[in-house]
């Protein structure tokens, strides 16, 4: 008794084993007291019908073990589907990271990973912004057909960041001509952070002359910056003056236009 029922335990966890159920009901169907008894009948056959007889019952007993084999194996056949199978990779996004105001531009790539040319897709791009809303930018065609294994470099249509923080950008491919075998993997989603607005850097002043880094170098550096300007505008000027040649004559008298002297009587 302990061995029957220590049998039936091995035999219970045998069969709790994935794959080998199916294995256990073939050997019970082969080696069952029905399948010998049927070979025996075969083995037996040419003596009591012939020759002929006993080929036929050993033909269906094969057959009827085939029917079963592929009864318990069965077999999903994989059929070929001669399609376009268009999916977007490799989202870039510039500038990295965009501030609130910055012109933002998308660019994907999309691969043809089926069988078959595509003809013309589109590829579109959604904005889910913060606060919840769901905006469309626009939706941009293929350029040209797309060949198998092939891939095309798209540009999205260009748009604003809006909103402060985490953004989702989704990338899809649609329209596809001839139509796609699957429709799944056709979508894409980036992640998009939007930094707050920079504010803008304070105009010069009109005379073009930083009044912020002249005020670093201190009072001192400015009035000895001022100083050196005034020299050299005095060496300017007294080098602009004309000089006088050794060889130039003296310029002339003036006439005397005294009265004579009075003569004596």
């Amino acid at each position: 008794m302990k061995r029957k029922s220590h049998t039936a335990e091995t035999l219970g966890q045998e069969s709790a084993i994935p794959g080998k159920d199916e294995h256990n009901r073939f050997a019970k169907v082969i080696f069952s007291g029905a399948a010998c008894r049927a070979v025996g009948r075969a083995w037996s056959a040419p003596l009591r019908w012939g020759r002929r007889g006993g080929l036929v019952v050993l033909f269906g007993i094969l057959m009827a073990s085939t029917l079963l084999i592929a009864g318990a194996n069965p077999v999903h056949p994989v059929l070929a589907q001669f399609a376009p199978d268009l999916r977007p990779a490799n989202p870039v996004v510039s500038p990295v990271p965009p501030y609130e105001g910055d012109v933002v531009e998308v660019t994907v790539t999309v691969v043809n990973v089926g069988d078959t040319a595509a003809v013309s897709a589109t590829v579109e791009l959604i904005d889910s912004r913060p606060n919840g809303d769901v905006v469309r930018i626009g939706v941009t065609p293929l350029s040209d057909s797309l060949a198998p294994g092939a891939s095309a470099l798209v540009h999205a249509p260009q748009f604003l960041a809006v909103g402060v923080g985490e953004h989702n950008l989704t990338i899809r491919v649609e329209n596809v001509v001839p139509a796609e075998a699957s429709a799944g993997n056709d979508a894409l989603s980036n992640w998009m952070q939007v930094l707050p607005a920079r504010t803008p850097p304070p105009p010069p002043p009109p005379d073009g002359v930083r009044i912020e880094a002249l005020a670093t170098l201190g009072f001192g550096a400015f009035v000895g910056f001022l100083f050196v300007v005034g020299v050299i505008a005095v060496v300017i000027v007294f080098l602009s003056r004309p000089e006088r040649s050794e060889m130039e004559p003296p310029p002339p008298e003036p006439p005397d236009r005294s009265p004579p002297p009075l003569r004596p009587p």
